[in-house]
């Protein structure tokens, strides 16, 4: 095992041991991957017999280390393949998919969206939102990016898909992530689509309106 590795691991276990431990630590072995980290967290799940997802108030730090080992071994495809894996594991894997580098990310993303971007049903509803959430974070970090021709081509349509479903649903938290999410992926084409989107809560009233300012700021 590495220093770094080793050195990790065992702030975790003293994190632990504190009942300090929190998802986020696990998640700062993203930054430096390394396969040699699967067998000691495997280890710690069963020492501090950490909990899968569950209905409890109980942090599933099992799943966590399994969705971080998948990631580790397989990579981010290994991710994409097992997020039905249980009930309610994408949360997990969508989770991982946001402390990635964008572009490892985004094509995970995009590979999903294929399940759903064609119509999106009721049984849906949870892992779209979910799904919109995480790409919404995303987002963020890109938002001064100038986006390419490809990423609008590919996204703008899911996104609309999206909307389109949270209008249906009266989600408007749905359609008020997913309308964010066009200032990482719209241009100024999409411009007169966010200025008309309309929103009966005040707070997400002039949502549309802000996002197609950031975009006209960026691209003048």
């Amino acid at each position: 095992m590495t220093e770094a590795v080793a050195k990790h691991i065992k702030k975790l276990h003293q994190l632990e041991k504190k009942g300090n431990l929190e998802v986020e630590d696990l998640l700062k072995i993203l930054k430096t991957p390394n396969k040699e980290y699967i067998t000691p967290l495997r280890e710690m799940v069963a020492q501090y017999h950490w909990q899968p997802l569950n209905d409890e108030l109980i942090v599933p730090f099992a799943s966590w280390v399994d969705a971080l080992c998948i990631y580790l071994e397989e990579g981010v495809q290994g991710l994409v393949k097992s997020i039905h894996k249980t009930k309610d594991f994408f949360s997990i894997v969508f989770g991982v998919l946001e402390g990635l580098p964008t572009e490892e990310a985004l094509p995970a993303f995009l590979e999903i969206a294929h399940t759903f971007s064609t119509n999106i049903t009721d049984e849906q509803q949870d892992f779209v939102q979910k799904y919109t959430y995480s790409l919404c974070d995303i987002s963020h970090q890109l938002k001064s990016e100038k986006v390419n021709k490809d990423l609008h081509e590919v996204f703008v349509p899911i996104l609309k898909q999206i909307i389109s479903f949270g209008q249906s649903k009266k989600d408007e938290v749905l359609m008020c992530s997913a309308a964010v999410c066009f200032q990482a992926f719209g241009n100024k084409s999409d411009i007169p689509y966010l200025k008309a989107l309309s929103f009966t809560e005040a707070y997400y009233k002039n949502t549309g309106k802000t996002i197609a300012k950031r975009i006209e700021k960026k691209y003048a």
